[in-house]
């Protein structure tokens, strides 16, 4: 299966590939290009540079500040590189299972995938297709040899993709015993981890985002999809969830650190350096203009009552410990996805 993509995207990915590679890699030149995408995202809003108030404004400063292009923030977000720093920082364990690594078009031809498997581009964002009972099609290969072909760094001027040599990476599709894969990201600043949330049914036509304080209150936060009111699935696994998330954050002034849990197990999926490529807002505003402050205010305790209340969703009254048994609709049961 290939999770679908808005056009809007897919036609800037093609417009930034093509158009945007030609022109110069300079400093005013990128934050031109970041400002052109993130008013073509967000309705022609323009994003304060001078003075930001709001997160993705302070992410933006970020992306085009001297940490954004250090061969540690490099390495880190090649999706093979990442799985040896994580180990290098939390032992093994804690990675998805690497299958193969196929560089070029010839190797995508003739590859035989080894099924079940995901596939995903090393150098690239929100690409992934999952293969369970059959080989890729010639459609299918295609698609992957577009992927060796893009330049993501052109399209979105993330700096931390601009090196990245042009790889797919098979994984082993996790979850296998019960089936259920949860993707939980938490947001770390200065190393220190303020806020995470919950992605479900990341594949299907539900999908919801819930935020939940590190302490596992939920927070009425919007962004991107939204909440399902539901509270934070594995209480059990929080305190690892942090843990780790410290360790791989630090020395960095904002990483988002992505976890699957299937199966009892913890696994990093990547470290995601910019997400949304700083343009999509968290809501209601108010719930932007305080997240923001983690950049500036790292040990800032964020707590439910910081927040508006969202006049629709409310948090579910119940306490789920974890996720156990058989796949139940609404449950992501499938690795990988968009961020």
């Amino acid at each position: 299966m290939t999770p679908k993509r808005k056009q809007s995207w897919l036609l800037l990915e093609w417009v930034g590939t093509v158009l945007f590679g030609i022109l110069p890699d300079t400093r005013f030149v990128n934050r031109a290009l970041s400002r052109i995408i993130f008013m073509f995202t967000n309705w022609f809003d323009q994003p304060n540079l001078k003075n930001p108030t709001r997160f993705n404004e302070k992410l933006m400063l970020l992306k085009h500040s001297d940490e954004a292009r250090t061969p540690l923030r490099t390495r880190v977000t090649d999706k093979e590189f990442v799985k040896a720093f994580v180990t290098e920082k939390v032992g093994p364990g804690h990675v998805v299972p690497t299958l193969a690594i196929l560089k070029t078009p010839k190797e995508v031809d003739t590859f035989q995938f080894p099924l079940p498997c995901v596939i995903k581009p090393t150098h690239s964002s929100q690409e992934v297709m999952i293969f369970r009972d059959r080989q890729p099609d010639a459609k299918d290969r295609k698609r992957m040899k577009y992927w060796l072909w893009k330049n993501y760094y052109s399209s979105s001027r993330e700096p931390n993709y601009r090196d990245l040599d042009k790889k797919l990476i098979v994984e082993k599709v996790i979850g296998g015993g019960l089936g259920v894969v949860e993707d939980v990201k938490v947001m770390c600043f200065h190393g220190k981890p303020k806020f995470l949330f919950v992605i479900r049914d990341k594949f299907g036509g539900a999908s919801s985002r819930d935020f939940h304080t590190v302490k596992g209150e939920w927070l009425p936060i919007i962004m991107r999809h939204a909440p399902s009111g539901l509270p934070f699935p594995h209480p059990d696994k929080l305190a690892e969830l942090l843990e780790i998330s410290k360790t791989l954050s630090a020395g960095f002034t904002f990483m988002r650190v992505d976890f699957y849990i299937a199966d009892g197990q913890v696994l990093v999926g990547e470290l995601t350096s910019f997400p949304t490529n700083c343009t999509v807002p968290f809501k209601p505003a108010s719930a932007d203009l305080t997240l923001a402050r983690l950049f500036d205010e790292p040990d800032l305790e964020l707590t439910p009552d910081m927040f508006e209340p969202l006049p629709d969703v409310a948090p579910h009254p119940g306490r789920v410990v974890s996720l156990k048994g058989a796949p139940a609709k609404g449950r992501l049961h499938e690795a990988g996805g968009v961020s």
